[in-house]
Order: C-alpha cells, then sequence, then structure tokens
C-alpha cells in the first residue's frame, strides 16, 4: 500500500516506533524529551506510537498516555522481561540494534503494517529503533522516515571502552562500538534525516554517515519559575546530583564524586551537604554514602523540584555516555550554577554557561567550593535566559513541526 497526500483539511499522519511510551511524570530523561516531542507534533499532526509490549510500557499505557499507542507483544522467550538480559546481549551483537522479537512482531501485526503503510512520516525514537528502518520501508516504501538519535551509541561505547579498568572490559566495548558503527551508518544514510540535540552529535553523525542529512533540534522543556531562595533554618550549602540511578553511567557518576571529591569540599565548607536525588540507588552507593558525613541518598521522589530548586550547586560528574544531558540543560534554566565534567557539559554551546568543566577530582572540588561561597546571581541570570531562549518550548517546537512539514512538502518517496 501506498502511503498518500492526506485529504485537505486532514492532519497528516505520523507513526512514531518507540522503546517507551512516554506519559506526565516519567522518570528518565529520554521519556521526557519524547513527552515533549509528541505534545508538539500534536499541533499540527494525528500521531500514533508502536512500542513493544515491555513492562514499562505496559505499565505506561494504565497512566493514560495523550496517543494512541499500540503495544506489540512478540513469541518465544526472549520476549519474556525476565530474560531481557538475553535480548539486550543479542541487541548489541547486531550493532545495538533493536530487540529482534520486536522486529519479528513488527512484521507480524496487520494493525502496525496498516498504520505504517498510511503514514506521511514514520519516525524512529532512539537510534536502537532506527535499525527497524529496513524492514518498515518493505512495508510502507513511500512513507518519509526520520531518526531521533537521543545519542550516538557508537561514541557510548567508544567511551566505555576509553575508561574500562581492564583488558578484556575494554576489548569487548571495543568490538561493541565497531558493530555500532556498521549498524548506525546504515540507518543515518537510509533515513530521510536525522534529529539530533547538538552540533557535536550532527558531525558524529555525519562522519558515520557522511550521506546522512542531520538536522540539529536542541531539546524543549518546560521553564521552571525564576529561582526564588527558599530562607534556610541553616546555612549549610546543598550540592545535588541528580537522574535514574540505576543507570550504571549515573552510579558510577556519584560513587566518583563521593570517593574523589566530596571530602575536599567538607574540609574547606564543613555545613555543606550532598544530595544524590534518584530511582533505584545501588546497594554500593548507599554502603559508600554511609561512609561520608552530610550526605542524602533519596532513591525514588515523586518530584525532583524541591530538591533541585534548594540547591546551591548542581554536579554533572559524568564519565560514560553519549549525547546532550538533560539534567545539565535543566540546572540551566532554573539558574543554578553547574561544575561538570566534559561528558556532563557536552552539548552545551554557549562558553561560559557551565560554571567550571574538568575531570580533574581536585579542580572539580575547587569548583565546587568556588560556587558554594562566591554566587553570581547576575550571571546565572543572564545563562538562565540564554537557556530558556535556546531549549524552551516555544522554539522546540517551532523547530520540530517545520522538519516534519518541510518533509512531508517534498511529497512521498
Amino acid at each position: 500500500m501506498r502511503s498518500t497526500p492526506p485529504a485537505d483539511g486532514a492532519r497528516p499522519p505520523v507513526v512514531s516506533v518507540t522503546k517507551y511510551v512516554p506519559y506526565s511524570g516519567i522518570a528518565h530523561a529520554g521519556g521526557e524529551y519524547a513527552l515533549q516531542h509528541y505534545r508538539a507534533l500534536a499541533t499540527d499532526f494525528d500521531v500514533t506510537l508502536i512500542a513493544p509490549a515491555t513492562a514499562l510500557n505496559r505499565e505506561a499505557v494504565t497512566r493514560s498516555p495523550a496517543w494512541p499507542v499500540l503495544l506489540l507483544f512478540g513469541s518465544g522467550p526472549m520476549s519474556h522481561d525476565r530474560f531481557k538480559i538475553l535480548a539486550d546481549i543479542g541487541s548489541l551483537i547486531r550493532g545495538s540494534a533493536a530487540h529482534r522479537w520486536f522486529s519479528r512482531a513488527l512484521r507480524r501485526s496487520s494493525r502496525a503494517c496498516e498504520l505504517l503503510a498510511g503514514a506521511a512520516v514514520i519516525e524512529f525514537q532512539w537510534s536502537e529503533m532506527g535499525s527497524l528502518l529496513p524492514s518498515v520501508r518493505g512495508v510502507s516504501p513511500h512513507s518519509r522516515t526520520i531518526v531521533i538519535a537521543h545519542d550516538v551509541i557508537t561514541q557510548r561505547w567508544s567511551r566505555a571502552a576509553s575508561t574500562a579498568p581492564d583488558p578484556l572490559r575494554r576489548a569487548a566495548y571495543r568490538a561493541a562500538a565497531w558493530l555500532s558503527a556498521r549498524r548506525e551508518r546504515r540507518t543515518f544514510e537510509s533515513a530521510d534525516r536525522v534529529i539530533v540535540f547538538s552540533e557535536k552529535d550532527a558531525r558524529l553523525v555525519r562522519s558515520l554517515a557522511p550521506t546522512a542529512r542531520a538536522e540539529v533540534v536542541r531539546p524543549g522543556f518546560p521553564v521552571p519559575p525564576a529561582p526564588t531562595r527558599t530562607p534556610r533554618d541553616d546555612s549549610s550549602p546543598l550540592v545535588v546530583f541528580s537522574g535514574a540511578m540505576g543507570r550504571p553511567d549515573n552510579d558510577a557518576a556519584a560513587r566518583w564524586f563521593l570517593e574523589r571529591v566530596w571530602s575536599r569540599v567538607r574540609e574547606v565548607v564543613p555545613s555543606a551537604r550532598f544530595t544524590v536525588v534518584g530511582a533505584n540507588p545501588s546497594a554500593a552507593l548507599q554502603r559508600l554514602a554511609m561512609e561520608h558525613e552530610a550526605v542524602e541518598i533519596t532513591g525514588f521522589v515523586e518530584s525532583m523540584d524541591p530538591h533541585l530548586n534548594l540547591a546551591d550547586v548542581i554536579v554533572v560528574p559524568l564519565h560514560n555516555g553519549a549525547g546532550v544531558k538533560f539534567k545539565t540543560i535543566d540546572a540551566l534554566l532554573r539558574g543554578i550554577p553547574v561544575v561538570a565534567t566534559p561528558v556532563g557539559a557536552e552539548g552545551i554551546e554557549r562558553e561560559g554557561a557551565i560554571s567550571h568543566i574538568t575531570e580533574d577530582p581536585e579542580e572539580f572540588a575547587t569548583a565546587v567550593i568556588e560556587a558554594i561561597r562566591n554566587p553570581r546571581p547576575e550571571l546565572a541570570g543572564s545563562i538562565r535566559d540564554w537557556a530558556v531562549t535556546e531549549y524552551g518550548l516555544p522554539a522546540f517546537r517551532r523547530r520540530i513541526s517545520g522538519i516534519y512539514n518541510e518533509l512531508i512538502s517534498e511529497g512521498p518517496r
């Protein structure tokens, strides 16, 4: 079946093949991006989601998502949640691709094929889902296609190889990077557009796939109110790190800060406190926190706002991962000073937006101390104003809608 232009007055149909079904209050940054992405598209397009029927997505649809969702169930043991680790290994071997069971379910579902065949645009949220592009083209050869690369997975594996503590893991990560590069090259070159979140990622996409059409779209965020410092009962400055703590990159970052940086900060600012905000902290992180003074591990919280709004400094001490770090953008939008490693600061393309960028523990501690002792509210305010212009929702919505409308105006493939 060939996709046809919508009738006059009808809204063009967009089908999104996505890893996660977002909902208001979703607890991870990629899901929050997807939520704002779909809200932006909903102004001009009819959006339908197709996603794997994982436990997370089954839970998500009970929260009344604002768009039609088709969950696909697989057959065989690899489609069960308890065997996810084995499915992930298979994904890695195939270049960090979508799970094979989901690929089969997508091809076998008559409803999914009907939706795909009728779409003006088919998008793939996350690079992994972009691996499905060739099989989707077999169902809908004339629909336009977009891959939203939340990050470039090849860089993630390459960084893991460079920081791995032993030769065996370094070799495994290098192999994963090679397999991912080969797969991402095919994915990016096959898509009509590749949306990335920074110029740095656009350069990465073009280095992997020279013919790819990479478009930079700064992620959009609801703008929090301008910070107002709530009077405290004490004068204890607060340092905060936030994130989904079940992610190994976040866990390693928090432990690095505690082991290498925090004691030095406390020596100079004895009243300082450190809070790690986010769900699923590891037992190792919680044990480490108990060895240090003035450290709180919150675990899951309904909202991070009460913790973030009281922060004097936000730290982003990441050493692995790829792409723009949404926790960094969120801090800038709040007007809170940020001290980060190069990985934590990447993709933020205004010089001086981050208070200090370093991987050296002593220098990192000195920068945190400086941010505590010498707040610069006027500079923080100007950076916040820039961040609102750069990452606020109005600019994001205009850019996303413009790309999709432009692609549709080019006509079917």
